[in-house]
């Protein structure tokens, strides 16, 4: 394993366990869905905004625990939950932020000790626009973070840059590309939609193969991480659900730079990516899928 936590093979198995922000619930919710797994998850997907309340202040004492045997990814979005604020990527590169969130916040990751993923402002290029501006001030507030941290010495943070993976915005997604020196990895978040969004269905090779293809002739020469993924259930035909989950290993083997994956075990008010929403045809596929042993790295 590298320095950037790159498995020497295979890949990292990973999940969004929902749990309260502040980690109340989360070692349990942790606990029980390892043992419906029967296995350990090797990353741990976790959200948090930039406030200065238990949405915004991590790690708490549950991912701390957690960090001891598992791989954190911090998911870091530029807004505060609990009013709906959004901060402009040119507030956060002015600097205004540093003293209250940024500084603070690199100061507790660095004291954590063990290495963690961190991805600021995720899925920017649905963000673009008025509200939160430019892709390039969303390269100075990226490359604003990254030197922050830097000056600190905190050389424990693994830097991924996360996209949505969606071609339509594959000229932005390029304009939003902080630069080589600035990310470790890169992720997507690829979906297979279906009936939520009244789109076709997509094995899972088809919903990850587009934007792979595309980050392939970019060349960027980065592990890959598909941050998000997940599929919506056809509830006529739950072989086609664990169908999906099947394609997984026999796929992330063909797609080789993708290194890590995290299932989003979620909903939103439109779609229902969650495995207890599925088939249990479809639930022990997804189970075995991460028993092979492509997925069974071990951890530093």
């Amino acid at each position: 394993m590298s320095r950037i936590l790159v498995p020497a093979c295979g890949a990292w198995w990973g999940m969004y366990v929902p749990a309260a922000t502040d980690g109340s619930g989360l070692l349990a919710a942790v606990d029980a869905q390892e043992a419906s797994l029967g296995r350990p998850l090797d990353l741990i997907l976790i959200y948090h905004d930039m406030s200065t309340t238990p949405d915004g202040i991590f790690p708490n004492s549950a991912e701390e625990q957690l960090s001891h045997h598992h791989l954190l990814v911090f998911s870091w979005a530029p807004v505060v939950w609990s009013t709906g604020q959004e901060y402009s990527w040119e507030t956060i590169a002015s600097g205004a932020l540093d003293q209250s969130v940024i500084i603070p916040e690199a100061i507790r990751l660095r004291n954590l000790g063990t290495t963690v993923f961190l991805s600021f402002a995720p899925e920017a290029d649905s963000s673009v626009g008025a509200s939160q501006g430019s892709p390039a001030q969303f390269v100075a507030a990226w490359r604003h973070v990254h030197d922050v941290f830097a000056s600190l010495k905190v050389r424990n943070v693994v830097w991924v840059w996360t996209t949505t993976g969606y071609l339509p915005h594959a000229s932005t997604i390029a304009a939003m590309y902080p630069g080589n020196s600035y990310v470790d990895w890169i992720g997507y978040d690829p979906y297979n939609y279906f009936s939520c969004r009244n789109s076709p269905w997509q094995s899972f090779s088809q919903t990850i193969g587009p934007f792979y293809q595309w980050l392939s002739v970019r060349h960027f020469g980065k592990p890959i991480m598909l941050t998000e993924y997940g599929t919506s259930p056809d509830p006529a035909n739950p072989g086609l659900e664990a169908s999906w989950y099947q394609d997984i290993a026999p796929a992330i083997k063909m797609y080789s730079g993708i290194k890590a994956l995290n299932l989003w075990n979620s909903s939103t008010d439109q779609c229902n990516f969650m495995l207890s929403n599925q088939s249990a045809q479809a639930q022990a596929a997804y189970r075995q899928a991460g028993l092979s042993p492509y997925f069974r790295q071990q951890l530093p």
